[in-house]
Parts: C-alpha cells; structure tokens; sequence
C-alpha cells in the first residue's frame, strides 16, 4: 500500500501564501482604483469651477435688464426733448434771414416760428400789393428760409390808408 502523507502545516503554507498574493493583488488594484478616483475627481472639481467662471463672466458681459419705466417719466422726457430741441434751433439764422428781407415798405406784425415743424408764420403788412410780393421774393432769395407760400392776405378796410395785411408761411432751413 501507498502511505499516505498526511502534513496540513505544509498545504496551509502554500494557500496562506498564496492568500497573502490575492491580498497584495487587491490592495494594489484597490490603490489604483483609489488614485483613478481622486484624479478624475479633482478633474471634475477643475472643470466646474471652469463653467462657474465662464457663467459669472457671461453674466457680467450680457446687458443689464432695463427695467420698466413709468408712463409719466416717459412723457417728462417727451416734454424735456421738445424744449431741448426748440431751444436747439438755428434761430441766427432765422433772424439773419428776416433781418436781410426787411425793407421801409413791409412792417413785421408777427413772427411764430414752429421749431418742431421747421416753419416760420410771418405776418406783415404794405402799403402797395407790389411791395408784399417784392417781400415774398426776398423771403425765398434768403439761404436760412425756403417754400415760401402766401397763406391769407386782405386790406385792412379800418385803416384809412388800407393796407394789405398778409401771412406767409416758410420752410426754417437749418444751418449747413
């Protein structure tokens, strides 16, 4: 018969050492599982402190909201521009003209100029139908007026010497 060796100190040595690779070997892949961890973490916390700042930068670059403005703001400004631009109007020039045109036969009753509109209303008066006309001539020959139109003109019969009352309107042509 075959004897039978019967030794569990030596079978134990060869697992127990063969435990102690399966432990190395874990803890090695555990190790590199814990290092792949924490450099794609640090990746991920790199790449969204990135976005965060691309987010407050386009924040700052995008237009402020405007935000709604009250009717009775919008008409205070309406009005603040109206004056602003009749202020703003090239009234030498206007004066210059009227100034220029003037003669011993015409006499200025009224000047109402329209800044908005661009116009100017002259109300005049002559003697002699000539000399209104000669007036409406000289009013259109001025760099500072243009399309001169006689609107409404009538003797005045109260006067003893009857004379011609008239309006003209005029286009108020800015400097150049």
């Amino acid at each position: 018969m075959h004897t039978i060796e019967l030794d569990y100190v030596r079978k134990h040595e060869k697992l127990a050492g063969k435990a102690l690779l399966m432990v190395l070997a874990a803890l090695l892949v555990l190790l590199l599982s814990a290092w792949y961890y924490l450099s794609v973490s640090h990746e991920v916390e790199r790449r969204a402190q990135a976005v965060a700042d691309n987010r407050h930068t386009l924040q700052r670059l995008q237009p402020a909201r405007e935000r709604p403005r009250d009717k009775g703001l919008d008409q205070a400004i309406n009005q603040a521009n109206a004056v602003w631009q009749s202020l703003n109007q090239p009234w030498p020039a206007l004066f210059s003209a009227l100034e220029q045109s003037k003669t011993d036969d015409v006499a200025l009753l009224a000047v109402e100029p329209d800044p908005l509109k661009h116009s100017v209303r002259i109300t005049a008066e002559v003697k002699k139908r000539e000399a209104m006309l000669s007036y409406i001539e000289r009013l259109e020959q001025q760099p500072g007026l243009g399309s001169v139109v006689l609107l409404e003109h009538h003797i005045n019969q109260q006067d003893n010497e009857k004379p011609f009352r008239f309006s003209v309107l005029a286009a108020w042509k800015p400097e150049p």
